[in-house]
């Protein structure tokens, strides 16, 4: 079976073409989804077709992190049904997505009819302001422009975008420039998303703070935004001059909104990475990304500079019920290995039914393409300090983030 992965993951996909023919279009339902039902999450770009198989027409596609809900499977259980929009039904290859807690229960969904294609015009749907995947162009006002956004991202396995939770902080560094000779005042300045909400605040207000110098710049660091829905969302810094009752009853874009700076794209996710556990391990993976602050107008992508320091978040999970030792703990990236513990103290321990947390960093000397794994070493720590993985109780604990050095 060929797998199914869209050609860029960050291609944007403003609409679903559907064509007019009855077999090749996602059959119209209820509009509700019944609530408990389960849902899936793309682990990369993912095509959405027609019917479950690549001779059925393609309908548009979707980033990895995308989270839907299953309405059935085929009955190899190769493809599975998902609810697209309100009505839509539309089927995903099962390669590149992840069901939580088994598959077992999902009812199995006969397959359309293969559809005869024709060479005829095509309508065209809008998708929802949940589903749509496009950024604004950005513009500047007569006298404000945006100088400098970003963001402190997070790349996970399996996801090439920064990757968040939903309501998860996002800090976000901004700062814009007012080129005229006369201050300026803005009733709201923030983070503009092309999904629902589609602004998120900041400032809100008319207050003397709320006002740009004449021929200044005015910047706001490490400032927390969260987002409440998932999907791929691109973020970019916009702002309102005008009073703060108008810019709250008002979206961007619209009058006296500007987008100032190119999109980032992010993508939120519903849930949380499931643990990985190695053969013979009591400690498992429940968390790992490395971390990069991406900046609109470059691509955001997890590449460094050679000894350029990677900051890694790691998260260990011990689900026996007796406390766990290990010698070291730490990150493989074939020949490297970057040992954050050697020992085997108290603080070298997971608790029984706990999890324990680290923040550090690796650089490489050599340029290149890495795969970054977590890894523990179940031994003494003299042991550990002599070996490497895989091997001699080494596991692996995550897939891997592939990073590139320059």
């Amino acid at each position: 079976m060929s797998k199914e992965v869209a050609t860029s993951t960050n291609t944007p996909i403003p609409s679903l073409t559907l064509p007019p023919t009855p077999e090749s279009t996602p059959t119209p339902l209820s509009d509700q989804v019944a609530s408990g039902t389960k849902t899936l999450e793309f682990t990369d770009g993912v095509i959405l077709r027609a019917g479950p198989g690549t001779n059925y027409d393609k309908l548009g596609s979707e980033p990895a992190g995308y989270v839907a809900p299953v309405t059935g499977k085929s009955e190899d259980g190769k493809w599975y049904q998902i609810a697209y929009g309100a009505r839509n039904r539309v089927w995903v290859s099962a390669d590149w997505v992840y069901v939580e807690s088994g598959t077992d229960d999902i009812p199995i969904v006969q397959a359309p009819a293969t559809p005869t294609t024709t060479a005829t015009a095509t309508n065209t749907v809008a998708a929802t302001a949940t589903q749509a995947s496009v950024s604004i162009s950005p513009a500047s006002s007569d006298a404000i422009s945006g100088k400098t956004f970003s963001l402190d991202g997070y790349f996970v396995t399996g996801i090439s975008t920064p990757r968040f939770l939903v309501g998860e902080t996002i800090n976000v560094d901004m700062r814009i420039v007012n080129s005229s000779t006369s201050y300026v005042s803005f009733g709201a300045w923030g983070v503009h998303t092309n999904l629902y909400p589609n602004f998120l605040y900041i400032f809100n207000g008319d207050r003397p703070a709320d006002q740009i110098g004449a021929n200044t710049e005015y910047s706001w660091d490490n400032t927390p935004v969260s987002i409440a829905n998932p999907g791929l969302h691109y973020l970019q810094m916009g702002i309102c001059l005008d009073n703060a009752a108008n810019c709250l009853a008002s979206k961007a874009p619209g009058d006296k909104w500007y987008i100032l700076t190119d999109a980032i794209p992010v993508t939120v996710s519903e849930s949380r990475l499931s643990p990985v556990s190695s053969e013979g391990s009591p400690i498992e993976g429940s968390y790992f990304a490395a971390e990069k602050t991406c900046t609109a107008g470059t691509s955001c992508t997890a590449s460094y500079a050679v000894n350029e320091k990677i900051w890694l978040k790691l998260r260990i999970r011990n689900a026996s019920a007796d406390d766990k030792s290990f010698g070291a703990w730490g990150v493989y990236a074939n020949p490297y290995i970057k040992r954050y513990f050697n020992g085997n103290g108290d603080a070298d321990k997971v608790g029984a039914g706990t999890e324990y947390s680290w923040r550090d960093w690796m650089s490489f000397d050599t340029a290149g393409t890495y795969d970054l794994q977590m890894v523990v070493c179940l031994d003494t720590s003299d042991s550990c300090k002599t070996s490497t993985p895989p091997g001699n109780n080494w596991h692996i604990l995550s897939g891997a983030i592939p990073v590139t050095i320059k």
